[in-house]
């Protein structure tokens, strides 16, 4: 840029009442040039360009200046208030750093004691462009440990350079820092990575004691919000100084399921001790009720609360391994808990193939099969049964019409009597002989599992729930066809 100075000598004369003749020495105010325009620059990169402010006057001149909205991305390397003597000059470089896509447009404003002069601006403005840059990444991960190396052994290890930008990848310097029992035999420096391109380097490890070892490799690049990455290396559990992430899960006892239930997850007091933030987070259900449908996925699996939707009553064990800034792998933790139907009677089906649809019915004492209101099944999934209104009506909360399952019916609070549970193999759907599971809950207590072989269109009648007593009486009798296929 050109350097506008404006230098001169401004020299009033008035009549003070003192007498003809008298000068009075006055500030003057320069600026130069009179509007900053950036043009493009490239998120997140940042560009600089210079002002120049000059005292032309023969007295002191005082200035105070300052953007009236700068907008996040416009600052200056200037003192707010200045005061210049005669001829003397300040430079002020001011930078622009877009954080987002768009056009930016404000004032620098300046104040000032000069009379013919008291407020002046100057126009600033830029774009943040998505214009091509460099961007590094460390593959297959910024942390490369290597284990059970033998004393006196030299292993190599190595990871790969990659460039996503789409500008070249410049490499200034390399420096390895730590432990002496790795060397690098690959130097990268001033290499050059093509956009799409990668390049390896290369150290080895040769251990000399058994308390493992721990060191850093610092790549400078062009990268213009990572311009120093961080590599680590760990070989043989990386010794003292070494300390991976915690994992940690705020797990609950038990679960009372009123009904298949989404619960909470809380990992947010996972921490890394060596501050290499952020966190990153990895779950997996690892344990399940064999009646549980496997096709449901945690929602999401990667950020520190997770959703699990909880079908069905029994054991359950969810793992969390988080990782740090560097990618190091935290050991894991499990999460195991009770899930417990809050229902007095809950009733559960599942099934062994993944097409058939099998219906679960629960009938209440005298009861017919597919008989309304007496029969609480797909086609009549909450009947009127009790006094007391909802707490003593069945609820068929689950109908799997294709699957696995599952299907259950409970009761919050069922009337004295007993209820008969049957099985109904409803549709083959291609499917031939399928292998039904019952589960029966009472009270909160899982007291009776069996399980039985049909064919299509077979019933099995499972056995009799008493209540208040609390006790299920399974049936020894052998399957038959279905009488009936609907509530009609």
């Amino acid at each position: 840029m050109n350097r506008v100075a404006v230098l001169g000598l401004l020299v009033a004369s008035a009549c003070n009442g003192e007498g003809p003749g008298i000068r009075t020495l006055v500030p003057g105010f320069a600026v130069a040039p009179e509007s900053l325009d950036f043009g493009d620059v490239g998120v997140p990169l940042a560009a600089s360009q210079e002002l120049y402010i000059t005292n032309t006057g023969a007295a002191d001149l005082e200035v105070s200046l300052g953007f009236g909205d700068a907008l996040g991305v416009f600052s200056m390397d200037s003192e707010s208030d200045l005061v210049l003597s005669p001829s003397e000059e300040h430079t002020v470089t001011v930078t622009f750093a877009p954080d987002t896509f768009r056009d930016y447009d404000t004032a620098l404003r300046f104040d000032t004691n000069d009379e013919d002069h008291p407020v002046e601006t100057v126009r600033v403005q830029g774009t943040g462009a998505d214009l091509p840059l460099p961007d590094i990444t460390i593959l297959p991960a910024p942390t490369v440990e290597l284990v059970d190396v033998p004393l006196d052994q030299e292993e190599l290890l190595y990871f790969e350079v990659a460039n996503d930008g789409g500008l070249p990848l410049v490499i200034s310097d390399v420096r390895l820092e730590g432990d002496p029992t790795f060397a690098l035999v690959t130097d990268l420096t001033d290499a050059v990575v093509a956009p799409g391109d990668r390049t390896a380097l290369i150290a080895t490890y040769t251990p000399t004691h058994e308390k493992g070892d721990l060191a850093d490799v610092f790549l400078t690049s062009n990268d213009p919000d990572e311009p120093e990455t961080q590599v680590r290396l760990v070989g043989n559990g990386g010794g003292d100084l070494f300390e991976r992430p915690v994992a940690v899960i705020d797990c609950p006892a038990n679960v009372l399921l009123t009904g298949p239930e989404v619960i909470e997850l809380d990992g947010s007091d996972s921490y890394d001790p060596g501050g290499f933030d952020p966190i990153f987070y990895k779950w997996s259900v690892v344990g399940r009720p064999d009646a549980s449908d496997v096709d449901i996925p945690l929602d999401p699996d990667n950020t520190a609360q997770i959703d699990l939707y909880v079908d069905v009553g029994g054991t359950w064990e969810v793992q969390l391994v988080v990782f740090n800034a560097l990618f190091t792998q935290s050991e894991p933790v499990t999460c195991q808990f009770g899930a417990i139907p809050e229902d007095d009677v809950h009733i559960e089906l599942s099934w062994s193939t993944a097409l058939a649809d099998l219906d679960l019915h629960l009938i209440r004492g005298g009861g017919v099969f597919f008989d309304e209101p007496d029969d609480c099944n797909y086609c009549n999934t909450n009947p009127e049964w009790g006094d007391s209104g909802p707490i003593d009506n069945p609820r068929l909360d689950i109908d799997d019409r294709g699957g696995f399952g599952p299907e259950n019916i409970n009761i919050e609070e069922p009337v004295n009597g007993t209820y008969d549970v049957k099985v109904h193999y409803w549709k083959e759907n291609g499917d031939k002989a399928v292998t039904a599971t019952v589960r029966v809950w009472l009270q909160g207590k899982e007291v009776w599992v069996g399980q039985k072989v049909l064919l299509h269109d077979q019933v099995w009648d499972v056995g009799t729930v008493s209540m208040p007593q609390g006790t299920f009486s399974a049936l020894a009798t052998p399957v038959y066809d279905a009488p009936r296929r609907g509530c009609f």
